[in-house]
């Protein structure tokens, strides 16, 4: 069970003094002062502190640089005029003044250093003048960061720029590529503070970060399951309420007495028919998490009565609300509010393993808009069952039907998938076969049950 609301909100607060935030405040406005009267080359014939992107690793959006072991000699190292992340910097933070170039726009955003926390084994990191921002990142990858321990090393304050209030409002993190001494490429994400007054810096190797995420999804496939999303609202339970709108009235519940739960806040919900035991079959076989555009209390709620035991529900409790809300305000109101690479960090790599992009993941939903059109092949899509007396959803026996085929026939595959990469490698011989691909045997389920229907003709 993870339940990573307060990862996912609640950075932690500056520890930074009103009469320091004063005291660092004169020193940057005295720090530039000095530097804009020293003669130095124009910003714009200064390069740009980026790497080469290397498309093969995380080509879905965003893509990752290719870490190198390239060290640079003593001489090299000398001509590198600027701060160096040492103890020493966290005496005067705000000496370090990144210009960060937007993607897309190129447009140079400053940031203000306010605090830096230097501990012991920390990397000698080159802290230059001008970095590209790749892009944006999806909220799994600081989920991943935190549930490592990872915690944030710089404090800067946070962008007035379009850019980074769309960050924040989609609860996403940017990332810059810093090097070390050594040659090594290290990822600072950054990630903005709930009441966008800060912006958090988290160090993290790039090579750390692809092994991390590799481990969630090979652990997945080690325990033979796969990842399942489902949703809340009209798809596992309906409120109760007489407001017009997709609610079971109140006069309907006395023909459902046995469905009806009481949420914390004294709100009722109608579950739909046999979801416990849909549940209790679904866990043996996928790994289930939720997710909903009910704001976070509301969905902790509904996994309490839909798993009161927490033997059920054990990945994530994904609360799409904030997304949603921001996305309605903004002026692109059709933005899908889900998304399958904020709940899990490894479909963003596409290196050609079992399991890469977003073949692993299915999602069971009534509503295909809210997720991006790439997902689309993903969604199981349930409805209301017709004539029915109260709302309920049929989990069985399609829903179950469909997900026993794709998890039988996955592992069958991927077992002789193996087997024929092993054959392979004892030869000498290239394995070029691609893996297989949850989604792409949903579509094949869904293939043969219409020919099947084509070939059994109409009801008589």
């Amino acid at each position: 069970m993870m339940n990573v609301a307060s990862i996912l909100n609640d950075v932690p607060k500056p520890k930074t003094s009103e009469k320091k935030n004063t005291v660092l405040n004169m020193a940057a406005q005295l720090q530039y002062t000095i530097a804009a009267g020293v003669k130095r080359p124009r910003q714009d014939d200064r390069p740009a502190a980026t790497v080469k992107m290397d498309s093969s690793v995380y080509p879905v959006n965003p893509s990752l640089p290719r870490s190198t072991s390239e060290t640079l000699t003593p001489q090299q190292l000398e001509n590198i005029k600027c701060p160096r992340f040492l103890p020493a910097v966290t005496q005067n933070p705000s000496i370090w003044r990144p210009q960060l170039i937007l993607p897309d726009s190129n447009d140079s955003i400053p940031l203000v250093t306010r605090e830096i926390l230097h501990k012991m084994g920390d990397p000698k990191l080159l802290l230059e003048e001008t970095y590209d921002v790749p892009g944006a990142v999806p909220r799994s990858f600081f989920v991943v960061m935190a549930h490592r321990g990872i915690a944030h090393s710089f404090i800067f304050d946070f962008p007035d720029h379009a850019w980074f209030h769309d960050l924040a409002g989609l609860r996403k993190s940017a990332y810059i590529v810093l090097r070390s001494e050594e040659g090594d490429l290290w990822e600072l994400h950054l990630k903005p503070a709930r009441d966008k007054a800060n912006l958090f810096g988290y160090l993290c190797k790039h090579s750390d970060m692809l092994r991390i995420i590799k481990e969630q999804q090979e652990g997945l496939l080690r325990q033979r399951r796969l990842p399942l999303v489902l949703d809340l609202d009209d798809t596992l339970v309906r409120l109760v309420g007489n407001e017009t709108g997709r609610y079971v009235p109140e006069d309907q519940l006395h023909l459902c007495q046995d469905r009806v739960r009481t949420l914390r806040d004294g709100r009722r919900v109608v579950l739909t028919d046999h979801v416990h035991e849909f549940l209790d079959w679904a866990k043996n076989y996928y790994d289930i998490s939720v997710c909903s555009l009910g704001d976070q209390n509301y969905v902790d709620m509904v996994v309490s009565v839909l798993d009161p035991a927490h033997s059920r529900i054990r990945g994530i409790y994904y609360s799409a609300r904030s997304e949603y809300e921001y996305i309605c305000k903004s002026s692109d109101a059709r933005r899908p509010s889900k998304d399958l690479l904020a709940l899990y960090a490894f479909c963003a790599v596409n290196d050609k393993a079992p399991g890469c992009g977003f073949s692993l993941p299915l999602i069971v939903d009534d509503l295909t808009h809210m997720w991006p059109v790439d997902q689309h092949d993903n969604i199981i899509v349930v409805k209301e069952k017709k004539n029915a007396t109260v709302w309920t959803v049929c989990l069985f026996p399609m829903v179950q039907t469909a997900l026993g085929y794709v998890h039988t026939e996955f592992f069958r595959q991927l077992d002789s998938w193996y087997s024929k990469q092993h054959e392979a490698e004892a030869k000498g011989i290239p394995f070029t076969k691609d893996p297989p691909h949850a989604v792409g045997i949903y579509k094949e389920f869904l293939r043969n049950s219409l020919r099947d229907q084509i070939a059994n003709g109409p009801p008589s």
